[in-house]
């Protein structure tokens, strides 16, 4: 894995997150709830920003980055 393969998995998460936290305020009966799930969704929603200002920064990996001239050997 390269740095922009990682950077690309956090960036899905950090989306996947900010979902969550909005489905949970939106399905949340207690105001408390639903403050502190849009303040979640807020935090999210700036991680996302930011990795992905990231990810422009960051080089795009070699196309052969996976290649390896010693495969690991796996024998029973």
């Amino acid at each position: 894995m390269q740095p922009r393969h990682a950077l690309t998995i956090a960036h899905h998460n950090e989306q996947r997150a900010e979902q969550f936290f909005l489905m949970l305020a939106k399905k949340a009966l207690a105001a408390s709830v639903r403050r502190a799930a849009l303040e979640m969704a807020a935090e999210e929603t700036e991680h996302v920003r930011l990795i992905a200002e990231w990810i422009k920064r960051t080089p795009a990996p070699d196309p052969n980055w996976a290649f390896d001239p010693d495969p690991p050997v796996l024998s029973d």
